[in-house]
């Protein structure tokens, strides 16, 4: 939990709420965010690879400069298309939690 907390807390410049062993909320300004432990034997919350936690950012190579100096990982990354105008990038923190980024970039032109 700690190293969890200490990514998330580098990367995004956020600060905990609450702490524990087992579970620990960051403070995102307009939300709070939640960590918690899966028991071993609990499968049955592991319906998903991720929780879906998808977060739109300013300027998503500074983020993940960001993410890999502090443990983390790019899974893949996806370019803007012509009727996407979104670079959205899939992440692991150091605990192997997936999450993805989001920048929208304005269509050349415009």
């Amino acid at each position: 939990m700690s190293r969890a907390i200490q990514f998330y807390c580098n990367v995004f410049d956020v600060q905990p709420s609450f702490e524990s062993p087992g579970w620990s909320t960051l403070h995102f300004e307009s939300f709070e965010l939640a960590l918690h432990i899966l028991a071993p034997g609990h499968d049955e919350e592991d319906v998903m690879p991720h929780a879906g936690l998808n977060l739109e950012v300013d300027v998503l190579d500074e983020m993940r400069q960001a993410i890999e100096l502090n443990g983390g990982s790019l899974v893949w990354l996806r370019e803007p298309e012509t009727h996407i105008p979104e670079r959205i990038a899939s992440f692991t923190d150091t605990e192997g939690n997936r999450f993805e980024l989001r920048q929208h970039v304005e269509p050349s032109g415009t």
